[in-house]
């Protein structure tokens, strides 16, 4: 049998298949109590996609903090994985981020999983204020009655 290395884009989307199964997985059972309130939970997770959107733009440390679970695994399109401490200490109090629009939304919420796809049109703060166009994929989880954002991968997207 042939043995194949993995890529680390191969590993980020067999992370986040696994947390959504197991996620799925160990909901099964409060799916059918869970189902009445599931318009309500896209509700309340477009809301918090809206709050880290906002966060990310304003460099807001305290919103944040209450968004992001502490287990975060944030991917960007280059490459680079980020926890929550790395991205509280690039982007908390800077103003790392010009604008960040979103388009293309799309919500699911399965249990207490939510999963996010969008496209990211950003304008970054650094020394030649270059953009972004990529596509980004969202694993939310429900902990303690909000959404917590628990890995993120992003991937350029064709302009």
């Amino acid at each position: 049998m042939e043995k194949h290395a993995m890529t680390r884009r191969e590993a980020l989307v067999a992370m986040g298949t696994g947390i959504a199964a197991a996620g799925m997985a160990g909901n099964a059972n409060a799916a059918g109590a869970a189902a009445g309130a599931g318009a309500g939970n896209a509700a309340a997770l477009e809301g918090a996609v809206e709050a880290l959107r906002r966060a990310l733009e304003e460099g807001d440390g305290k919103v944040l903090s209450a968004v992001l679970h502490d287990h975060l695994t944030y991917s960007h399109s280059d490459g680079r994985v980020w926890s929550k401490d790395v991205l509280m200490g690039n982007v908390a109090g800077k103003k790392r981020y010009l604008s960040i629009v979103t388009s293309e939304q799309t919500v699911d919420v399965q249990g207490d999983v939510g999963i996010v796809r969008h496209t990211y049109d950003v304008v970054n703060n650094d020394d030649k204020k270059s953009t972004s166009h990529i596509k980004v994929l969202l694993c939310w989880t429900l902990a303690d009655r909000s959404w917590k954002l628990l890995a993120r991968s992003g991937t350029n997207a064709p302009a």
